[in-house]
């Protein structure tokens, strides 16, 4: 029998998804966004809700890799500060970085997952890799560049149809 086929779960911050889901789920990995996923864009640290569910993730035994299109310089100080692992100048959505990353975490496909607040960088770069993939809401669209804004207007219709989705792991989820 054929096992079913995640689709991309909507949740609405990274904190609010369960440790306990990522195990139900087989998840030994996740492969993270950084910028707008746990912190601001522009800010120089992780917001400290997400540091703590990373450091809850790491202590159940998921390794976490941040996976960001931004340069080493900017990405290696985030990823010193939460002891992680990491693959920079990723050019989501082309799966060249997920690839990198994939090859650093050690495991299979089936047990990774990316965490990301973007369709088009993050979303569609795990689909072209066959990964699973959880969308969240940005932390902050105040300070985002005007061909962020302009993606995240393109892509709304998709966006909204995994809002829309059913999420058995979500409190709140819309009902089909």
């Amino acid at each position: 029998m054929r096992k079913k086929k995640l689709k991309t779960l909507f949740f609405k911050s990274l904190t609010d998804i369960e440790i306990s889901v990522l195990k139900n789920l087989e998840i030994t990995c996740v492969l993270l966004d950084i910028d707008n996923t746990i912190k601001p864009y522009g800010a120089e640290k992780a917001d400290d809700d997400c540091v703590i569910w990373i450091e809850e993730a790491k202590a159940a035994g998921i390794n976490i890799i941040l996976c960001s299109n931004n340069y080493r310089r900017n990405v290696e100080p985030i990823a010193r500060q939460l002891g992680c692992d990491f693959a920079a100048f990723c050019l989501k959505p082309s799966p060249f970085g997920y690839f990198r990353a994939y090859l650093k975490s050690k495991t299979k496909i089936k047990n990774i997952l990316i965490i990301g607040d973007q369709f088009f960088t993050d979303i569609l770069g795990g689909k072209l890799m066959f990964i699973k993939t959880f969308l969240v809401d940005p932390i902050s669209e105040e300070s985002e560049g005007s061909t962020v804004r302009l993606r995240r207007r393109l892509t709304k219709p998709f966006t909204d149809r995994i809002r829309n989705r059913e999420n058995i792991y979500c409190k709140g989820s819309k009902k089909k």
